[in-house]
Order: C-alpha cells, then structure tokens, then sequence
C-alpha cells in the first residue's frame, strides 16, 4: 500500500512537472513567466510582445549588460520546435532581430596569446548534449561600437548549424550568409596619448594557434564594405570601399583553409586571395594572390595591370614571388625573415617595361631595369643597372652600386655612359645625411653632353669637379680642389676651374675662381690671414644671354678687405644701355660698402643721369641707403615728367622686432599735378605682433585729397583702413575719351580690408557734387547731361561686387539711378536696377548728324537678375513725347510714343508716331531665351510722304516683320493711295556699275559686302491709278497690283502687273496720246513684258496713226501703224509733220528728215552738249516744209540764226540785238538783205 501510495505520488508530481513545463513552453503566460524568473535570476531584461517558447515569440526588447558589455535588441522573433528531439537536435525556423546595438566598454587587460592558445588547446573536450539547426537568422540592422572603432551593419541574413560528429568534435557551418551593407568607422587616434612602451618584435615568438571547433564557413556575401577615418573635427576619409566582397574557408586546430576570398574595391579593381596556412610556429604558408587593377592614382603605372603574388614558406624563410603584366611588366622574388626585428632580406627584381609619370616620361623612355638588393632595415647593398632613353640620349647605360649604413650613403659607382654621342660620367663619393651633412664626391667626365633639358640650352662639356665639406648648424667648411670644366655651351666656349678652401671662421686658403663664357668673365682671387685679400671684376658683355628680359652690359669691380673678423665687401659698378621691359638708361651705376659681421652696416648708391619708363621720362635720379641693422637713411630724388625729393629715416630694435620709419614732410609730382603730405610720416612696424601703425596725414593735390584721419595700429593678416578722399573729375582726364568734358567732384570715404588668402574689400561711400558732361562735336562743346548732386557706392569683397550710382536735378528729383551686385560663385548672378527718370534725348542728337532735330523723354524701370550668362530683365523702357526731322528730308516724325515692357527673357515693344500729321503703329514682341527671335506689325492709314525732289507719296503700310539671330521676313501689303514721281534725265555719259566693280575704303582696303541678314520677302503692293508719273517725256498715271517676293541670296522678284490708265508721251517731237499701256512682271524686275501704244489723231481728215511697241524690255518690237492703213512713210509723216507725203516725194522726204532729225536731236541730248559751250545758249533746231534752221544765243543779248533752204538753195543768216527786253534790231542777209528795228507789246 505504502509502495502503491508512493508510485501515484510520484507519478502524479512528474506529470504535474510535464503539465507545468507543457505550459511554460507553450502557453503565451507561460513564455511571460518563464521570461521573468530568468529576469529575476540574471542580468536579462525583458519586454514581451506576444506568443509562446514553442510558438512563434516575438519580443519587444531584449537588454543584456555586464562589466564588458550592454548590449539592445528591439524587435525580436523566435520560432522554435521540438519535433528534432527524437535526432538530439534543436531545430530553428527562424531566428530574426529588428536591431541590434552593442556597445563594448573599456576592455579588460587582455591574457597573452600563450595562454589564450594554451586555453584553446585544452578546451578540445568540450563537447554539446545536443545539436542546433537554425534555418534562418536575419538582422536588419546592426551598430557595434567600442573604443575607436564604430561597425554598423545592414540586412545580414544566414543559415547555421552547430553538429557532433561520432569523434565528439563540434563542426560549426555558416552557410548562404549575405549582408547588405558593412560601415566601419574608425576615430583617429589622439595626439595627447601617453607615448607607447617599447615592445619586443611581436613575430619573433609566435603562438601555436589552435581552433577546437571546426568551423566551415562556407559561404559569406558582403555587397558593400566601407571604411571610414574620422579625424579629431569629425571629418570622414575613406579608407576602403569594396563592393561584392565573397568569402569561402574552414578553420579546425591549426589549418586555416581559403577557399576563395575576393573583393572589388572601388574605382581601382579586383582582388581574390586563395591558400592554406599552418598555425604551428613559424607558420607555414601556402598563399596565392591575384588582382586586376583598372585605375589606381598612387601608382597610375599599375592601371589596366594584371598582378599575381605569391607567399610559400614559412615566416623565417618566406619566400615572395610578384608578377606583373601591363604598362609596368616586371618580375621580382624576395625572401624574407618577418620573425626577425631587422627584417633580413634579398631581392631579385628584372623589370622588362615600365613607364615613369606623365611629366618624366615625356623626356624619358627607359627600356629594362635589373635590381639586386640586400640587407635589412638598417643597412643595404644596392646594385642596378638600367637602360634609358631620353634628354636627348639613346639607350644609355646607368650603373649603380652603392651601400647605406647608418645614415651613410656611400657610392662605389655612378656610371653612365651613351655610345651615341660618346657621352661618359663617374660619380664616386660618400654622403652622409642627418644631424651633420658631410660629403666628399668625385666627378669626372671625358665628355658628356648636356641633356635635352631646355630647348635653349645646349652643348658638351668635359672636365673633374672634386668637393668635400660639411655643414652643421653655424660650423662649415667647404673644398673644392684642382677643378676644371670646360667645352661650349650654346656654341660659345665654357672655360672654369677653380680652387676654394674656406670655413666658418673666416679662413681662406690661396684660392681662385675663374670663369670665361663669351663676353662673360668672372675672375677673383685672394686669401686671408689676418686681413681678407681678396679682388675680383665681373664683365658681361650682354645679360640676355642668361637673363632673358633683362638687356644689359655690366662691368664691376670686387672686393674683401679688413680685419678677418670683421670683412668687408666693396662693389663699383655699372649698368650699361639698361632695357627691362618699358624701362630703358643709358648707364645706372652702383657702388656698395657692406660689413656683414658689423651689425650689417652698409652704404648703398645708386645714380642715373636719365630714365625713360614708357613715354615717362625722369632725370637725376639718385638713391642712396646708409646705416646698419638698427638704424638706416634711405635718399630718393628724381626730377622730370615726374619729381619727387624722399628722405626716410629707419630704426630697427631686434628685441621688439620693430621697424619704425619717420620722413620729412613728403612732396611729389606727377606731370602738372602736384602732392604733398600735410606732416610728416611716422610708421612702426612690429613684426613679432604683425602690426602696422601710422600717424594720421593727408595728401593734398591739386585735384584731390586723401586722408587718414586719425591714428591707425592695423593687423597685417586682417584689418580695415578707412580714408577720406575728394577728387576732381580733372584728375580722371587721362582715362575719359578726348572728346568728353565731365565736369564735377567725388567727396567721401574709402575703407580698404584685408585678409589672408582672401581678396580686398572695398567699401566706398562717396557723394557727388553738382556737374555734368558735355561732349566736343565740330569746335562746339555740346551738353549731354547736367545735375544738381549725385551719390556712388562701392562694395568689393571675396564673393561679390555691389555698387550704386545716382544723379539728381535742382528739385532733387532723380534723373539717374542703377544700382548692381554681381555675386562669384560656380555660375556667377547678377542683380541689377536701372531707373531713368525724364531724361531729355536732345542732347544725344550730336551723335546722330542724320537728323537735324530731336527730342523726347526716356524712361525705365530695369531689374536684371539671375545668372549672368542668361539674366532675366523685367520692367519696362518708354519713350514720350518724341521728335525727330532727317537731315535733307521734309518728312517730320512726331508724337513717337514708344514702350518696350521686359518680361524675364522676352520683351512686348508698343508705340505710334505721327508722320505728316498721320498716325501710324508699331507692336511687336523680343524673345531671346534660346536665340534671337522677333515679331514685329507696322500699320499705317494715309501716310504722307515726300522724298524731294522727285517723289510725293500716299501710303497706308500694314507689313510684318519676323526676325532671328540670322535671317529677316518682311510680308504684307502696302497701298499706294496717290502721288506723283518725276523721273529726271540721268547726265549724259551715265552708266551703271559693272559686276567686277570692287569698292575700297579710305585705306585701299575691299569693303566687306557682308549683309546683317538673310533676307526674305512677300509683300503685295497695291497702286491707286491717281498714282501720276512725269518725265522721260511721258505724262500719266500709273496703277496695278504686284506682289515683290525674295528668298534668302536670291535676287529680288515681281510678279504682277501695271496698267496706264492715262497719258501722253513724246516720240518724234510730237505729243502721243497712250491709248493702252500694260507691264507685265513675272519673275525678274529689270525685264518684264511691255504691251505699250501711242497715238496722234489728224481730226481734219479723220486718220490716226500711233506706235505699238510689244515684247521684253531687253528685245522691244516697236512698229507703226495707222487708221485707215496706209504705207510706213506715209504714216511715219503723219506721225511726224502731221500731214501726208506732199506730190514731190524727195521734198516731202527732206521735211521728214528735218523734222525727224530736230525731234531726234531735241531727245538725244545733242543741243545740252552745244550749249556747254562758251557764251552759247539755248540752242533750238527747227524747220518746215521750205526751211531748216538751228539757232541761239551769245551771251543774253545776240541771237543768231542759220537757215537751209529745202526746196530752193536759199541760205539766211538772221543775227537780233537785243537792246531793250521788248526792242531790238535785226538784220537778214540771204536772197535779200535787210536791217529791220521791232519793238514787242501786248493788245488786250
């Protein structure tokens, strides 16, 4: 019973158990009681979100904290299950995290590596009860932060399974793991740290490294991995940045196995790493390297290169071997012991093909390159050898071998040698660097020409340089013995050689320098024992040969005297047909005294009887310097276009490190106007301080003034100084056309600022008095524009200009007023307003000698903004009240009303005028956005227009024009209502220009033909038949309809007709009546179809006869014709004589003649070219059916007549003196002779 009793009390607590623990795993309020005995019990804080252990748990919060680490998990979700039990496995679906923040405190002192291995080593027996599966883990995202370092991670996913295999070795697999994004930011370490310990060589003892777990990771995908530098002011430097980073390797005990490790690392290339490496000291190792490199700038060499790399060995004998193909093909193999601190190594490097940087491989080409190199960190043998090209050599041999040992380069050769041109050069010495610079270098050559360096410079020179001599703080010495060099350089003959052996403490032993270089000499000689003895002269013939912009002959003698501790340099000197740039002098001399061991005293003079600077003449000048380091006079004086007379006294104090400077009251003059100081000036100058400070002074001219008002102490690195200034427009004259006169004053302040690295600022107020500008036109001053008072402001600093500019009349009513700012930036902005106030255009009427008269008033309202490549305009520009009157033109223009209104980059222009007390229209529109483009309407109603002498004309105009950047459209119609044209005789023996005719300027030079524009037309021109037309002997009116079209290089076209509705026209000295007139227009405008006829009625016998003339203008058809029909001579007499052919028909035919021939001669112009003849006038020639006569004028009172007889042989001169205007006597001498007086009066 007790046994009985026992076994149901113990199976019923273990089924209570099952119950409970059933409930705490699958339950949700068993998951909250689980999860807060476990927060009770440790360090786990817990937020539950909602369901069970076993069911789906999903966790608001998760907070783990210990001395080392807190660690926040938001947003967590389990989904566990047990049906792997049964395997001994956990099985996980899926483990995800929202975000995870580690944040690892200050780390604890670390274990050695000895005893974290010896650790790993005996944890081998470590073993779990079950295993682990997990599907799915996935982190959103992910920071770790610890001391310096900042890793934030994005979207990491991946599959994990933990398994013990038969052997009770834990195998840990990692697989299809990818992360998104990888930041790592590392902070730079802190200058103020504590400076580290000396530590042993960290590989000369290493640990046996060991894993007891197997570890396979077998696939890891980073998309991008960036790491980042963050300097102490918080600013980023990429370091790294990688993209579609792959990793495959295992890891159990000591093998570490690299299936693949690769990266591409951005805007440089491709890199994958593969290998085995043993942990067991020293570490064996098995690794290949490959890289694809596309752009690398450190090294541009390597870019669109192929690199192989191999490692094998172990760490105290590791053997490297490099390959590289590309631009830079090389070869190259190490060996290396890294577990030794001085890093022993050997080196065998063959490079076949390299290119050196683009600014030294345009002048060197090398071809191969062998290295042998050994040694460690302290001490190296170099042997090289080399073939290169370039400078002007080929395939030239270089040898080098050398060693370097503590700070001691030591060359055993330096040979080059280039067979071409026979060039040799051997450099053997030793050079020691650091503290004390030391060298004692042997240079010999037996000939060597001059590398290809400088176009202008060239030659060949042979010769030995032997030097030796040290430097170290203030002791030096320096040798040069038995030296020589000589050959030619630029084809002139180089001879040098020398001897020097000098040191710091003044000793020279029998030295000499001797050069001679064409018209160059250069020749010192001396020593020293107790006193200095030493003597040289310069002589150079022409300094351009060595100083490009300076044209100069010099000649100068040198010396060093004195005791030895206390030298002296002397210097006579003399500058001979001096040219440096605009500066010209005959002769500037030089003489100098300088002790440099007695406190720098010295005595400087230098004097010019006359310099020339431009047009700029100065003479006498002189300019002398004396004193020492403390204290100097400096004396300046010229006299000429310019004139100035400067002492300045100096004082210099080492302690403070200041420089004051005091001058008399200071006058000079630049041509007629003359400045001075109102008192003297006093400057200091502290250099430890970086300050300036000067006495307040003004300078007065005539036509300005500038001052400093008060004391001024100004910061050299930055400051603002502010004057005063008033100036006279006279002062500008040199600046300002010839031909304009401004006439006013500038009074206000100036400030100038300053600022290292930056540019001045200026900000000017200044106010302007009353003035005004007038313009020089033909003797004549002209005013162009007068006010009463103005203002201008300035503002210049780093980034911008802003300026103001106003003008006011008499009622301070503003006239002008523009204002602008330009801002600097990437694309520079402008904003501007122009605003014009009634301003009168009268006085711009001197600049158009076109127009007799005008006048108007202006107005605008402007603001330009934006960029200044493409401003945008708004406002608007108007003209009111205008009139104008061309030069020689009775057409006047009155109230023109204009306005142009801008809006951005577009303008809308309106406006009448009144032309002959008819009104006439313009509107229109500008866009300029892309290219030039316009719209333009002209229309008119009865415009009356005369154009003297010849035309008077009535209009109604209704054209449009259409114009862009390269081309103009001109259509519409144009109605001429009525006028008259009176077409004169052109003078005889007037012609056209020919087509070869070419026209020339003043100059002899061709005129361009250039047209503005490509022009095109289509306008309809519509003629009234009131349109009258005299001249050419026609009389009558004209009218019709012809459209005028021209395409763009093409000639000008009409099409259309023209009708004579009414006239008369005088042929064969008679008056024709046109009873039809048609010209007919198709095509080209100098030759349409003319479809004419004129007649003459003979009413007493009832006959007509008449001219038909048909055809082209260039090939006319003209006949005769008649009514009733009758033959041509009969009709050509009616038309001429106005009667038939008389009985006698040779009698009838001379009258035709006669009278044919005085109408022919009448319309020829025959009679003009007589009566340019002296004292004859007004010649007339007649005739009738018994006599031809010509007659005229001598002088204004005889007139003289000849007649022919026709029928009868009968001539008879008629000669008439005119004694009153209505009294005269005449005499006839013919058949009869007769001698008549008449006298002339009107009957009534």
């Amino acid at each position: 019973m007790t046994y009985k009793r026992a076994s149901f009390t113990l199976m019923g607590v273990l089924t209570g158990l099952l119950c409970f623990f059933a409930i705490l795993l699958s339950t949700p309020w068993g998951a909250q009681l689980s999860l807060y005995f476990v927060g009770k019990v440790s360090s786990l804080q817990v937020e539950y979100k909602s369901g069970a252990l076993l069911d789906d748990l999903a966790l608001r919060k998760l907070k783990i904290e210990n001395d080392s680490a807190l660690i926040n998990a938001s947003n967590i979700r389990l989904r566990l299950h047990l049906r792997c039990l049964w395997k001994n496995q956990i099985c996980i679906d899926e483990l995800s995290i929202g975000a995870l923040q580690v944040n690892i405190k200050e780390a604890q002192p670390a274990e050695s590596s000895e005893q974290l291995a010896e650790q790993a080593i005996n944890s081998t027996n470590f073993t779990l009860p079950f295993s682990v599966k997990l599907k799915k883990f996935s982190l959103a995202r992910a920071q770790i932060t610890t001391q310096g370092l900042a890793i934030n991670l994005t979207e990491f996913s991946s599959a994990l399974s933990v398994n013990k295999n038969v052997v009770s070795n834990i195998a840990i697999n990692i697989d299809n793991a990818r992360l998104l994004k990888a930041h790592i930011n590392l902070s730079a370490a802190k200058t103020s740290s504590p400076p580290q310990p000396v530590t042993p060589w960290p590989l000369a003892s290493l640990p046996k490294m060991y894993l007891p777990v197997k570890l396979a990771l077998k696939s890891l995908v980073v998309k991008t991995l960036i790491i980042n530098e963050l300097d102490n002011t918080g600013s980023e430097k990429t370091l790294i940045n990688t993209t579609n980073n792959v990793a495959r390797l295992s890891w159990f005990k000591t093998q570490l196995s690299i299936e693949e490790l690769s990266s591409k690392v951005a805007a440089v290339g491709e890199f994958s790493l593969k290998g085995k490496v043993d942990f067991v000291p020293p570490y064996l190792v098995n690794l290949a390297l490959s890289s694809s490199i596309d752009n690398f700038e450190l090294l541009p060499q390597l870019s669109h290169s192929e690199q192989k790399v191999s490692l094998k060995g172990d760490l105290a004998d590791l053997v490297t071997t490099i390959s590289n193909v590309g631009e830079l093909t090389l070869t190259a193999k190490m060996s290396v012991d890294v577990t030794d601190a001085n890093l022993p190594y050997k080196l065998q490097a063959d490079v076949s093909q390299f290119i050196l940087p683009d600014d030294i491989a345009n002048v060197i080409t090398p071809s191969t390159l062998l290295l042998n190199s050994e040694g460690d960190l302290n001490r190296h043998v170099i042997d090289l050898k080399s073939n290169i090209s370039g400078f002007g050599y080929q395939d030239a041999a270089l040898e080098l071998q050398a060693t370097y040992s503590e700070q001691t380069f030591k060359i055993k050769t330096l040979y080059f040698e280039e067979l071409k041109e026979n060039s040799r050069l051997d450099i053997t010495g030793e050079l020691q660097i650091g503290n004390r610079l030391l060298w004692d270098v042997k240079v010999n050559s037996s000939g060597i020409s001059l590398p290809n360096i400088d176009q202008r410079l060239s030659g060949r020179l042979q010769g030995n340089i032997y030097s030796k001599g040290f430097w170290q703080d203030n002791e030096w010495a320096f040798t040069l013995t038995d030296s020589m060099v000589k050959g030619e350089i630029n084809k002139i003959a180089f001879n040098a050689d020398g001897n020097v052996d000098i040191n710091h403490k003044g000793q020279l032993a029998p030295s000499k320098i001797k050069l001679n270089y064409g018209d160059i000499a250069l020749n010192i000689k001396g020593h020293s024992d107790t006193h200095w003895n030493v003597d040289g002269t310069v002589n150079v013939g022409d300094s351009s040969l060595w100083l490009k912009d300076i044209e100069s002959g010099i000649t100068a003698n040198i010396s060093i005297s004195g005791p030895i501790e206390q030298p002296e340099l002397n210097l006579q000197g003399e500058l001979k047909k001096l040219l440096v740039a605009n500066l010209a002098s005959d002769a500037i001399k030089v003489e100098v005294k300088y002790r440099p061991l007695d406190n720098h005293q010295h005595q400087v003079a230098l004097s010019s009887a006359r310099i020339n600077w431009n047009d700029h003449t100065i003479n006498g000048v002189n300019l002398s310097s004396s004193g020492d380091l403390n204290q100097q006079k400096v004396k300046l004086a010229w006299l000429g276009d310019s004139a100035i007379d400067l002492l300045i006294n100096s004082d210099y104090s080492p302690v403070g490190e200041e420089w004051q400077v005091q001058t008399d009251q200071v006058k000079f003059s630049i041509g007629d106007d003359v400045f001075k100081s109102s008192q003297p000036l006093n400057i200091l100058y502290n250099n430890s301080l970086k300050t300036l400070a000067v006495n307040k002074h003004c300078w007065l001219g005539d036509s300005a003034q500038l001052c400093l008002k008060d004391d001024a102490t100004l910061k050299v690195a930055q400051d603002e100084l502010t004057l005063a200034i008033q100036l006279d427009t006279d002062l500008l004259t040199p600046f300002i056309p010839k031909d304009i006169t401004v006439r006013s004053t500038l009074a206000g302040n100036v400030a100038v600022g300053w600022q290292q690295n930056k540019m001045p600022t200026v900000n000017a107020k200044l106010l302007i008095s009353d003035g005004d500008i007038k313009t020089t036109k033909e003797g004549e001053l002209h005013q162009l524009l007068e006010w009463q008072k103005g203002e201008l402001t300035l503002k210049v600093d780093n980034s911008s200009v802003a300026g103001k500019l106003a003008f006011f009349a008499q009622d301070s009513a503003e006239i002008v007023n523009l204002s602008s700012s330009l801002v600097f930036a990437d694309s520079r902005t402008i904003n501007s307003q122009l605003n014009i106030n009634e301003f009168n255009l009268s006085p711009l009427q001197v600049f158009l000698p076109e127009l007799t008269s005008l006048e108007g008033l202006l107005n605008s309202r402007l603001t330009v903004s934006g960029d200044l490549d493409k401003p945008i305009i708004t406002g608007d520009i108007t003209l009111t009240k205008g009139e104008a009157k061309i030069l020689g033109n009775i057409n006047t223009l009155t109230d023109l009303n204009m306005a142009l209104k801008f809006k951005g980059q577009q303008a809308i222009i309106s406006g009448g005028v009144n032309i002959n007390n008819a009104l006439a229209n313009l509107k229109g529109d500008v866009d300029w956005q892309d290219e030039l483009k316009g719209n333009f309407d002209f229309d008119g109603e009865s415009l009356k227009l005369s154009v003297p002498p010849d035309l008077t004309i009535t209009v109604s105009p209704h054209l449009n024009a259409q114009i862009k950047a390269s081309e103009l459209k001109i259509s519409g119609r144009i109605e001429v209502l009525e006028g008259k044209l009176l077409v004169n005789k052109l003078p005889q023996g007037s012609v056209s220009l020919s087509k070869d005719v070419i026209m020339v300027n003043d100059a002899g030079e061709q005129v361009a033909n250039e047209k503005p524009f490509e022009l095109f037309t289509n306008v309809r021109v519509v003629i009234a038949d009131a349109f009258k037309v005299e001249g050419q002997g026609f009389i009558g009116r004209l009218g019709g309809e012809l459209q005028v079209s021209q395409q763009a290089n093409q000639p000008l076209q009409l099409f259309g007709s023209l009708k004579i509705p009414e006239g008369r026209y005088r042929a064969y000295g008679q008056d024709l009546s046109l009873t039809k007139g048609i010209i007919s227009f198709n095509g080209t405008a100098n030759n349409p179809y003319v479809s004419m006829q004129a007649t003459r009625s003979i009413e007493k016998e009832n006959i007509i006869v008449g001219i038909d003339a048909t055809g082209l203008a260039n090939s006319l058809n003209i006949k005769l014709f008649s009514k009733p029909t009758m033959q041509q001579s009969e009709t050509l007499s009616y038309l001429v004589r106005g009667r038939g052919l008389d009985a006698e028909t040779s009698d009838s035919n001379t009258a035709i003649g006669v009278a044919l021939g005085s109408a022919l001669t009448n319309f020829s112009g025959v009679l003009t070219q007589i009566e340019k003849l002296p004292l004859i006038n007004r010649i007339e020639i007649d005739g009738d059916d018994e006599q031809a006569s010509i007659a005229g004028y001598l002088g204004e009172q005889v007139y003289i007549k000849y007649g022919l007889g026709i029928k009868d042989p009968i001539n008879e001169l008629t000669v008439r003196f005119y004694l009153l205007s209505r009294l005269w006597v005449e005499t006839v001498s013919g058949l009869e002779n007769s001698a008549d007086i008449y006298y002339s009066f009107d009957i009534k």
